[in-house]
């Protein structure tokens, strides 16, 4: 591919971003101005929620004329993925709550109410839909798709890493962006290890719907229903917080572990381990000077979510 070309997918993965982050807080805007958002459904909110990204996503794609199969990875991937990647995510579960239970020391959960509220007055297949399916499939097509498949173009290491602090801070509070942005970068090691956004998906679907059904049980089991409505009247002590967090640390450490060795077994599936390889050697004698990711657009994108969540949960 032409330089002139690299450089403008790289620029435009990140105007992109901005352009995301731009119909957020024009939404938002708009809702709080006109009070709607006081009215609008859980199922309205989420519908919504998304559609402010993949509205966005498939317009970029219209006009930027990507290669789909190449920019968005549109493959096909070793069989054996639709069992190591349930078990990729399952070894992820103990990380994501230690650095969940981390972030609640300082902020609120945002995705316990409305995961509780949802599948307490709605079927398990309508959550499923709502907080699995579309999600996997609208948030992969913009992250592990548009944006890392623009950026890898100048680093393939850093699109994982910076594609991973985006998708945390798209989420637009703490609490989520803590542990998106560490899930955002295995999802990009995923995504290198098999070639296709379908694995990424695939385990973004496996993520989410381990907390619907732990949500839809906990709402329909008495016992448990009782217990999460003390938890969120009353909170959760920083002590408590604190034992978890001593917990899960080595269960983290060991769950990392098999995550990763499960992305190198997945990398040698599909003949990509020389590939992951090279993405950690700097080639300094490469003739074509790869792009920069970092941006004027991507930084100032960053600063607003990062403005943006400090005035609604410190301020407001």
């Amino acid at each position: 591919m032409r330089q002139d070309n690299v450089q403008r997918k790289v620029h435009g993965a990140s105007w992109f971003f901005l352009s995301l982050i731009c119909v957020y807080l024009c939404v938002v805007m708009i809702l709080w101005k006109t009070n709607i958002g006081s009215h609008i459904t859980m199922v309205q909110n989420l519908i919504l929620s998304q559609s402010m990204i993949f509205v966005p996503t498939i317009i970029y794609i219209l006009i930027s004329k990507c290669d789909l199969r190449e920019t968005l990875r549109l493959k096909k991937t070793h069989w054996l993925a639709i069992i190591i990647v349930p078990a990729f995510v399952v070894a992820l579960e103990p990380l994501m709550t230690l650095i969940n239970a981390i972030s609640l020391l300082w902020v609120e959960s945002a995705t316990t109410e409305l995961a509780t509220g949802l599948v307490s007055n709605h079927k398990l297949w309508v959550s499923t839909l709502l907080m699995a399916v579309t999600p996997g499939i609208v948030e992969e097509l913009a992250y592990r798709g548009v944006i890392m498949g623009s950026y890898r173009y100048g680093s393939r290491l850093a699109a994982i890493i910076i594609g991973g602090i985006m998708f945390g801070a798209m989420h637009m509070n703490f609490n989520q962006m803590a542990y998106a942005m560490v899930l955002g970068m295995m999802l990009g090691f995923l995504a290198e290890a098999t070639g296709s956004i379908f694995t990424t998906m695939y385990a973004h679907f496996c993520f989410n719907e381990i907390s619907v059904i732990i949500s839809y049980i906990a709402s329909h089991v008495s016992v448990l229903k009782q217990m999460v409505e003390k938890q969120a009247s009353e909170g959760i002590a920083a002590d408590q917080l604190k034992q978890t967090i001593l917990i899960y640390i080595p269960f983290a450490f060991m769950g990392l572990c098999a995550a990763a060795a499960m992305i190198v077994l997945l990398a040698y599936l599909n003949g990509r381990h020389m590939d992951m390889l090279a993405m950690f050697r700097r080639n300094r004698n490469a003739e074509v000077k790869r792009p920069r990711i970092i941006s004027v657009p991507l930084v100032l994108a960053l600063c607003v979510c990062i403005g943006f969540m400090i005035i609604t949960e410190f301020v407001l």
